[in-house]
Parts: structure tokens; C-alpha cells; sequence
């Protein structure tokens, strides 16, 4: 009798959804390696040059930045949005976000200094930004090569070092837009992508709100990366996440019945009125004896290598298909400062990665050598197929050599002096020696007046009564509780020479700079006792 045998066969089990991600992220690093070793090596560079001496450079020379920390560690050590009445001044998902660093880090307890916190998460900022940057470059098709110049023109420029440090809702609404527009550029051109990129546009919104004339270019690029049969439905996802997220701050102002004016109260439309019409202008761009004009001065004498560059290519940019969202970008941020309205000082923030962008993209479009794996059809556009052939391979290197020449000879020079500033000069020392000297010899229930940076580092050493000096004659409720007495309750003033217009605005302020006395100075600082009696 014969026995049948039959073969036995083995199935391996099916692969649990862990070890399936797993295998996907290793192939995706695997296709991805150099450009992530690239880009880990721009990030190592960018983080070093804009870490050493954060602390000293640039000094303290804004109260924006010392404010946003401030209404950070409130959160954090009150549970409330800010170290005064908050107002609607800006949304504060920015101030948050600094929070939610210091209280996983202890930063408050921990750091020197409370600006320190803030300028660290600044470097994370800047660093996440980079990346985000460097993903941009690469969905809009330019060149590794490129993609690295954009990045370290972003992160480099003395321009970008000098604002990139400083603790500004700015830096942290680039870092949002960034992250919108590298997604929106996402080659699936998926519906995820759509709602990723509005998710991040109001995140960036919900940071600094004038970041919201981003938006047309922002759809621009998503409309460009997104099918034709499903487009409609891109745009609709985009669309309603983006305003379903941004009508959170309204609804929260309806909520605390803040949302229109009324007596006893701050409100939402109260501020957006202020922002919009009710302080004064800066002048146009236009008219060289504005503000604008002053303040865009500033900025091209750190660098104007970057900026100017990024505005001159503008046309480039709007000629060349896969660049018009980027040129839209930076020319709306221009217009702008042709209105009249206020510009704000950090404003320049928020041009530099599309200027850097431009830069990169010039470069890319004039690879004279770029083989089609890196340019495709953008490449043959270009004009390849029509120059010679020993030209084309040979083109790399002359466009290369000159842009590194050029850079060598006309840009490098300008940036080592900056740089070697930024990595040298403590601009904050006499803020510091001044707060050291009150903590040492001032009683912790004075009444001190001063700015919003010493204010903050007086409040973590135990100081019961610091005042910002903006708040003087301009918060009933701390002239009530700190300063019932007008002048008379002042016992110290910790601070920098004032314009007569300020002090003017703030009549107790200057009728206690009057009636005191300078009993230390540091630097620019000076630390004045109060002499008239209550």
C-alpha cells in the first residue's frame, strides 16, 4: 500500500503593522540618505554659528522680545496668557509654544537670565525652519546643491543671525508658513496634504496674525501641486480646516464676552481696530524720510546681500513656473511696505527664506549641466538642448566657479566682520549688571520701575513690585494696586535713557526721572532712586 505524502508548506505570519512601519521608514532614510546627511551637516553649521554668544549678541534692544517671554512664564507659573491684562495684542499660541519649552526644560529655573529660555527655543526655531526650508527647496525641484545654498543663506546671513536670535512671534510664524508651504508642495498631492498645510497655516495665524498675507501664495502652490481632478476638493479641505482653526481665537474672545468693545473690559475688536487704524504709520518704502525707509535701511546695512538679492530676482522668480509661489511671497511682503501703514521692527523676518529661496532657484535655473534626473523637463526647458554638447557637461563647473567667486569676493568679506560682532560683542552686559546691582542692594518689596527684561529676571529672583514701565499711566489697574500714590509710590526707575515723547506719554514716569537721583550706571543703564516723599 503506497502512502501518500503531500508537502508541507510553510507561511511565515504576516508582518504586524510595527514591523511594517519599521520597514517602510528604513527604505524611506535608504532612498534619502545623502540629502538627510546633507541637511544634518547644514543644521550642525547653522545651529553652532547661531548658538555661540546668544546670549550677549544682539543685546537687548527690542521689549517685544522680553514681552513674549514674560507673557510665557505667566503661563507657566500663574496659568494665565499674560503677566498683565492680556489685550488681544497678537494671538498667543506663539508665547505658548515658549512655554510649553521652558516647563519641559525648567528653562525659568534653570537659565541665567529669563531671555535665555527664549532665545534658546529661537535656535530650535531656526533649526526646524532650516528643515523645512531644505524640503521646499528639494518638492520645488532645485538641485541639493541649491537646496544647501537656500539653507545657509537663511541661516547664515548676519541679517538672519542678528533676527533669527531674538525671541520674536516672527521667527516662530516662519517656521509655521516654512512647514505650510513644504507640505503644500508635497509631490502625493493628496487631500492630507491640503489639510496639513491649512493645519500649519493657522498655526502660523494663530502666531502672528499679518503672516495671513501668505495666503494667495500659498494656495498658488498648492493649486500648482495638486491633480486637476481633485483639486476642488484640495482647495475646499484647505479652505475649511484653515478657517475652522482660525475661528477658534473669535470664538474664544466671544466666550470671555471680549469680542467687541465695551466698558470694563479689553476685547478682540478693540485691538484688531488698533492694529489696523489706530496707531500711528511708518511711511512708505517709498519716501526716504519715513520710518519704513529707515528701518528697511537698517536691514540692508547688516546685509544687503540676501535681501536685495531675493527682491531684484523677483521677476525671475514670477517667470519661472515652479517659482511664482515663492516670487508672489515676497513681493505681497514688499507691496506691503509701500502702503504706509506700520511696519513692524522683526518684519524682515518673514522675507528672508523666499529671498534665500530665489537666490537657490536662480541658481538652479542657470545649472547650465543639470542632467534630468534633478530638473526633468524644467531642465530642457531651460535651454540645455540647444547649447553644444561638450558645453552642457562641462557647464557645471564655470556657473559653480563663478557664483563661489562671486560669493568669495563681494559677499564673504561684508559677512565675516558682522559674524565675527555677533560672535564677540556682550550687548547685554550692562542690562545684567544692572539687574545683579538691584538684586543685591534693593529691598524685594520696592516698587521698581523698569523695562520688560530686567522686570522679568526681578520677578524670578523674589521681587514683589516690579513694574514694566509701559504700564505706567497706561494700566488703571497698576496704578491702583502699584502706584495709588502716583510718583510717591516709585522707589527705584532701572532703565535706559527714554525720548522726551515717551516720557512725555508717561507723566508719572517722567516726574519720577525727575525727581531722583542716579545711584549706579551700567552702561546705557542707570538705576535711579526715587526722592520724593509719599
Amino acid at each position: 500500500m503506497t502512502t501518500l505524502t503531500l508537502p508541507v508548506v510553510r507561511t511565515e505570519p504576516h508582518a504586524a503593522p510595527a514591523d511594517s512601519w519599521r520597514v517602510r521608514a528604513i527604505s524611506w532614510v535608504r532612498h534619502r540618505r545623502l540629502s538627510l546627511a546633507i541637511l544634518l551637516a547644514l543644521l550642525a553649521v547653522v545651529g553652532v554659528v547661531n548658538t555661540w554668544n546668544l546670549h550677549g549678541w544682539p543685546g537687548r534692544i527690542n521689549d517685544d522680545e522680553a514681552t513674549y517671554v514674560a507673557q510665557a512664564w505667566a503661563m507657566v507659573a500663574r496659568g494665565d496668557l499674560a503677566h498683565y491684562t492680556y489685550w488681544y495684542d497678537h494671538p498667543f499660541l506663539g508665547w505658548a509654544m515658549i512655554a510649553g519649552y521652558a516647563w519641559v526644560t525648567d528653562g525659568f529655573d534653570r537659565a541665567p537670565s529669563a531671555i535665555m529660555v527664549g532665545r534658546e527655543f529661537m535656535v530650535l526655531t531656526l533649526l526646524a525652519s532650516c528643515a523645512f526650508l531644505f524640503l521646499l527647496a528639494r518638492r520645488l525641484r532645485l538641485h541639493r546643491a541649491s537646496a544647501s545654498v537656500v539653507v545657509l543663506l537663511f541661516g547664515l546671513s548676519p541679517l538672519a543671525v542678528y533676527f533669527h536670535r531674538m525671541v520674536f512671534l516672527d521667527n516662530l510664524a516662519t517656521m509655521w508658513i516654512l512647514a505650510a508651504f513644504a507640505i503644500a508642495a508635497s509631490p502625493r498631492r493628496s487631500l492630507g496634504a491640503a489639510f496639513w498645510s491649512a493645519v500649519c497655516m493657522a498655526g502660523a495665524a494663530l502666531t502672528k496674525e499679518t503672516i495671513a498675507i501668505l495666503l494667495p501664495a500659498l494656495v498658488w502652490l498648492l493649486v500648482q501641486h495638486t491633480d486637476r481632478r481633485t483639486r476642488v476638493w484640495n482647495v475646499s479641505v484647505f479652505f475649511t480646516t484653515f478657517g475652522a482653526l482660525v475661528a477658534s481665537y473669535p470664538i474664544y474672545a466671544l466666550l470671555k464676552n471680549e469680542l467687541l468693545p465695551g466698558e470694563g473690559h479689553v476685547s478682540l475688536g478693540w485691538a484688531i481696530w488698533w492694529q489696523l487704524f489706530g496707531r500711528s504709520g511708518s511711511g512708505s518704502l517709498l519716501d526716504t524720510g519715513s520710518g519704513t525707509f529707515s528701518l528697511a535701511k537698517s536691514w540692508t546695512d547688516i546685509d544687503p546681500w540676501l535681501l536685495l538679492s531675493g527682491v531684484l530676482l523677483i521677476p525671475l522668480g514670477l517667470a519661472v513656473r515652479k517659482l511664482r509661489p515663492i516670487a508672489l511671497a515676497l513681493l505681497i511682503q514688499v507691496v506691503m511696505m509701500l502702503r504706509g501703514g506700520y511696519l513692524p521692527f522683526a518684519y524682515v523676518i518673514a522675507l528672508l527664506p523666499f529671498a534665500a529661496l530665489l537666490v537657490g532657484g536662480a541658481l538652479s535655473c542657470v545649472r547650465l549641466a543639470a542632467p534630468a534626473r534633478d530638473g526633468g523637463a524644467d531642465a530642457a526647458a531651460a535651454g540645455n538642448a540647444v547649447l553644444p554638447r561638450w558645453w552642457r557637461r562641462a557647464g557645471r563647473v564655470p556657473v559653480a566657479a563663478a557664483a563661489a567667486a562671486a560669493f568669495a569676493v563681494f559677499v564673504a568679506p561684508a559677512w565675516a566682520g558682522t559674524l565675527r560682532d555677533q560672535s564677540t560683542v556682550d550687548g547685554d552686559a550692562g542690562s545684567r549688571a544692572a539687574t545683579r546691582w538691584v538684586v543685591q542692594h534693593v529691598p524685594r518689596d520696592a516698587v521698581v520701575i523698569t523695562d520688560d527684561y530686567i522686570w522679568m529676571d526681578l520677578t524670578l529672583a523674589g521681587f514683589q513690585n516690579p513694574v514694566w514701565l509701559w504700564k505706567v499711566d497706561q494700566d488703571p489697574e497698576v496704578m491702583r494696586e502699584k502706584l495709588p500714590h502716583g510718583t510717591a509710590s516709585i522707589d527705584y526707575i532701572v532703565m535706559a535713557g527714554q525720548a522726551d515723547s515717551t516720557l512725555t506719554a508717561l507723566p508719572t514716569l517722567k516726574d519720577g526721572v525727575a525727581n531722583s537721583e542716579v545711584v549706579a550706571r551700567f552702561d546705557e543703564i542707570e538705576v535711579r532712586r526715587v526722592t520724593m516723599a509719599p
